[in-house]
């Protein structure tokens, strides 16, 4: 009870100034309000005081208690850690898997997965050998490789057989197959930190003047925001490729003349052929 309350509750209490038992009081308060020392309770409280701070009770005796602290798995510490990290990996996945928007929203966009979560999902496979399943015409193929990188509605991989980049459509994947190695952990803490040892003039200028130099490299805007399949093959137009299709029998391939944001072209022998990514299953695109 700071001296100003108690005044208003007790106004007899300017008869005690004098009193040694009052000055001890103010004495305290004052020590705790400039923080010379830590507030402690008065010996003794003057005579018709309400006490609602300093009561003069000990705290009841603690009885000692055995802990036994109980473990929250049978499994070894190094197999514990492994299966936590799949599911950990497991749950990313689905999240990015999971559909957006509201039930209100009306259209496509409503049942969308989550592209962008889904990319950055799937870059965590850079630099490892996989073999991609995925669906044409009806049929499951595959392709062996390296996986490069995944834009938001691509992945890419260095084709086994061939030695050529192989872009499929993330919604032809089915799945992707992958041996564990022992320096992947190493690998993805270093492919999380992509820019760590970058050019310092780089550095600068992604500080300084991000948009301009960012808009500048597919790479950075991959990374940054994603690149849909129509501004990657942007920076492809004149190489020589390979088309596998959902309607047409044999394999389409010549030279990527235009791309659009829905369909692209390529021509062979002065011949044109339009092909929509919605029937695209794989392009091949020659080194």
């Amino acid at each position: 009870m700071t001296i100003p309350t108690y005044n208003k509750v007790h106004p007899t209490a300017k008869e005690m100034k004098d009193h040694k038992v009052w000055d001890d009081i103010e004495c305290l308060e004052s020590e705790f309000f400039h923080g010379k020392k830590a507030f402690n309770c008065p010996e003794v409280v003057p005579a018709g005081v309400e006490e609602d701070f300093c009561l003069p009770k000990d705290c009841p005796e603690r009885l000692p208690q055995k802990k036994f602290p109980s473990a929250n798995t049978s499994f070894p510490p190094k197999e514990f850690k492994e299966i936590r990290e799949c599911i950990e990996r497991a749950n990313e996945l689905l999240l990015a898997l999971a559909v957006g928007g509201d039930d209100d929203e009306v259209g496509e966009e409503a049942d969308e997965p989550n592209a962008r979560a889904l990319q950055q999902s799937l870059r965590t496979l850079r630099e490892l050998l996989v073999t991609v399943h995925f669906n044409c015409k009806g049929k499951k193929e595959k392709i062996s490789g390296c996986f490069i990188d995944a834009g938001l509605d691509f992945i890419i991989i260095e084709n086994a057989d061939t030695g050529n980049i192989s872009i499929t459509p993330s919604t032809r994947v089915l799945s992707i197959q992958y041996e564990k190695q022992e320096e992947a952990t190493a690998q993805q803490l270093e492919q999380e930190q992509e820019l760590l040892t970058i050019n310092p003039c780089l550095r600068r200028n992604l500080t300084f003047h991000f948009g301009e130099t960012v808009t500048k490299s597919p790479f950075l805007i991959n990374l940054f925001f994603g690149l849909n399949l129509s501004m990657f093959l942007e920076s492809y137009v004149g190489y020589y490729c390979y088309v596998k299709t959902d309607i047409d029998k044999y394999e389409l391939d010549g030279t990527l003349e235009m791309v659009k944001e829905n369909f692209m072209s390529i021509s062979k022998y002065g011949e044109k052929y339009g092909i929509d990514y919605d029937v695209v299953c794989v392009i091949e695109l020659e080194k």
